[in-house]
């Protein structure tokens, strides 16, 4: 039946798989425990709400520590090599990147149980859908698995956006579903192109590289750009961000700071991988969207009254300044996207829970002038809020300030060893839109600290109880980045 070499070769290639496998043992536990998760379903069913919650999050939480130390080992050993027929690549730059989504999704799951947030079933998948994909892109190296991972991500965020039922959820998902089956189709054809001119699927594979810079420079410009058109909206960077704020408007904090995360982390660092093997040089058109993407975020941050489209537009900022790093060599591309994703996650869950608690539920008035005066009531929440507003800021004495100067001095050394005008033009904007953002980012700590309230009703109402402690851990941390870098720089290194 079958060939004495297909049988003598049979062991061979199933111990090459076992050994491939072995490289993604996170990532298989993440998936078998989301199936863990459905079947568990059938036993929550009919029980009460508050048991159900509790062992969703219980089973949830095991998954993720799991996953995680699995994930800490094969970084911490340096396990490295191709899987699953090499459509996945794992070396040192995705065992970091996966092992901080893991981190930020374990911390998430903590923050949202502390605040006995709900956690329904479809808001758990899509929560682990969201992070399964983003732990597959970074380590993809197949345009078929870049491809199923950015969608399964993707179908994680249709859900979360889907959650509300209103005529304001409704207004988000519509929009956000149409723009995002476009951007997978600009990809699906994108991808076409790219095998028609270089005959693979492999990014990795000689041929891809040898291929795009021998063919029709036209053609393969339109490749890259609906291959990008597509990856730029998951960034939601300008001109294809308009679908962020009314969709970060509609969630409540969790799910903000999921959205505003993960999928941009796993997206820039797939950028990372693609342009190492992309033998065009494309500085000139990333320097110029990052440019546009600085000026949109912080000129539409400035203008808000509403606090949760204010954190929308500066999301879009800070996927601009997170994305920069396709600028740098891959090395201190990744290393410098580690930590910066790292400050702003925390930061972002930090100050989104803080807003989603005003006021008197996540879907009330979100405008600016209902936090006037909080500090005298509400002074430790307060505090808090402001050490968020500076940390999203960049500013001392937050690790994020560590981050952006980190940045600033990558591209002046750029500018140093190229002489290229719009590298200079980009770190301009980056410092100008810095400080612009200080403006809008204490505009709601002005309010609280500054301005007297004179409203009877609509005025925040935070419940300062025992769970304040899991913003003051936050806090730390954030506070610690900036005292102790080097030491969080060298364990993500």
């Amino acid at each position: 039946m079958f060939s004495p070499e297909i049988l003598q070769s049979l062991p061979q290639k199933l111990d090459g798989i076992s050994q491939g496998l072995s490289l993604m043992i996170p990532e298989l536990l993440l998936c078998i425990w989301i199936l863990v998760g459905i079947f568990a379903e059938l036993f929550l069913h009919g029980r009460s709400t508050k048991f159900s919650t509790s062992w969703r999050y219980f089973i949830t939480q095991i998954g993720l520590l799991l996953a995680f130390v699995l994930a800490i080992q094969r970084m911490t050993t340096s396990m490295t090599g191709f899987a699953s027929f090499s459509l996945f690549w794992i070396n040192s730059g995705s065992n970091s990147i996966n092992a901080l989504l893991l981190f930020l999704a374990i911390v998430l799951i903590l923050v949202n149980q502390a605040q006995q947030k709900s956690f329904q079933f479809e808001e758990k998948m899509g929560f682990l859908s969201i992070l399964g994909g983003a732990l597959l892109v970074s380590i993809s190296s197949h345009w078929l698995s870049i491809f199923l991972s950015i969608e399964w991500m993707s179908l994680g965020t249709y859900l979360l956006v889907g959650i509300r039922k209103d005529a304001e959820g409704s207004r988000a998902i519509l929009p956000y579903v149409l723009f995002g089956l476009a951007s997978t189709a600009l990809l699906l054809y994108g991808i076409s192109f790219v095998y028609g001119i270089t005959g693979t699927m492999h990014i990795i594979n000689p041929a891809f590289s040898r291929g795009l810079s021998t063919a029709d420079p036209y053609l393969v410009g339109l490749a890259l750009t609906l291959i990008a058109s597509s990856l730029l909206f998951k960034l939601a960077w300008a001109p294809f961000h308009p679908w962020s704020p009314d969709v970060i408007e509609s969630l409540p904090a969790s799910w903000m700071t999921w959205i505003s995360t993960a999928p941009k982390i796993a997206i820039t660092f797939l950028g990372i991988r693609l342009l190492h093997f992309i033998p065009i040089s494309l500085e000139v058109p990333i320097a110029f969207l990052a440019i546009l993407t600085l000026l949109v975020g912080n000129l539409g941050a400035l203008g808000q009254r509403n606090s949760k489209r204010l954190l929308a537009y500066s999301g879009i900022a800070h996927g601009g300044f997170m994305a920069m790093a396709w600028l740098f060599p891959s090395q201190q591309a990744t290393e410098v996207l580690l930590f910066y994703s790292l400050i702003y996650g925390l930061s972002s869950l930090l100050v989104f829970y803080l807003i989603d608690e005003a006021p008197s539920g996540p879907y009330k008035s979100q405008d600016l002038g209902n936090w006037s005066g909080l500090a005298k009531s509400r002074p430790l929440a307060s505090l808090f809020l402001l050490i968020g507003m500076v940390a999203l800021a960049g500013l001392p004495p937050a690790g994020s300030f560590i981050a952006k100067v980190t940045y600033f001095s990558f591209l002046w050394e750029k500018y140093q060893n190229s002489s290229q005008i719009l590298t200079l033009v980009l770190l301009v904007t980056a410092i100008l839109t810095t400080a612009l953002g200080i403006f809008y980012y204490l505009k709601i700590p002005y309010q609280i600290y500054f301005k007297k309230n004179t409203q009877e009703e609509g005025v925040v109402i935070w419940n300062e109880n025992g769970n304040m402690w899991v913003y003051a851990v936050l806090v730390v941390f954030i506070l610690g980045s900036f005292l102790a870098p080097t030491a969080i720089w060298d364990f993500l290194k």
